[in-house]
């Protein structure tokens, strides 16, 4: 047995180790001069040999899927928010009377993020009522000036966007009547008073 026959039996050796095992069928023979030989087709006078040759599988490459958390933070940093404002009341506008009710409209572009939070601030205080409200009605305004704005806050509660403030104003109207002015409107002076008749003396 020669080197050559040596090699190709360890190589198939090797091969019969691996995990995936198929079948491959060989036929060999040894010549007058005493070398032997291997085929892998049918060679008259030669012998069938079964060897259990493997083929490795293809190396697989997993890609890592980002979990849905880290695949929402990335999208919610993502979202920018164009614009945020109060459109409704006027900037200074006035309101009479002791029941007044002011309503409050507010749009952002674009719209609220899904698990984002709209809030709005009436005088620097919160109103938990209007959250996520596109319109809300203010009522019980104390006479004075007022100031209202609008907040989004992501959901680990940071400040994304704010509006400016809108001013506006409640007055009670007067029950007191105008004071009379004008030249028209003046007390008119006394008639003067009769002269003394003299009368002859007889």
């Amino acid at each position: 047995m020669n080197i050559r026959v040596l090699l190709l039996l360890g190589c198939l050796f090797a091969l019969s180790s691996q995990a995936q095992e198929s079948k491959r069928a060989l036929w060999t023979w040894t010549d007058a001069n005493g070398v032997t030989h291997f085929s892998d087709r049918p060679v008259p006078g030669a012998r069938k040999v079964e060897i259990a040759t493997s083929i490795p599988p293809a190396p697989q490459v997993a890609t890592p899927e980002p979990t849905s958390g880290a695949a929402g933070r990335s999208e919610a940093a993502a979202f920018t928010y164009q614009s945020l404002e109060i459109w409704q009341p006027q900037q200074d506008a006035s309101f009479f009377g002791a029941d007044v009710a002011v309503e409050v409209r507010i749009r952002s572009e674009p719209d609220l993020a899904t698990g984002h939070t709209q809030r709005l601030y009436l005088d620097g205080k919160l109103i938990e009522a209007a959250n996520n409200a596109e319109s809300y009605t203010l009522t019980n305004l104390p006479r004075g000036a007022h100031s209202i704005s609008a907040v989004i806050f992501d959901e680990r509660g940071n400040e994304r966007i704010r509006s400016q403030p809108r001013v506006f104003h409640v007055r009670q109207p007067t029950i007191n009547a105008p004071a009379a002015v004008g030249p028209n409107l003046r007390p008119r002076p006394a008639p003067p008073a009769p002269a003394p008749v003299s009368r002859p003396r007889g």
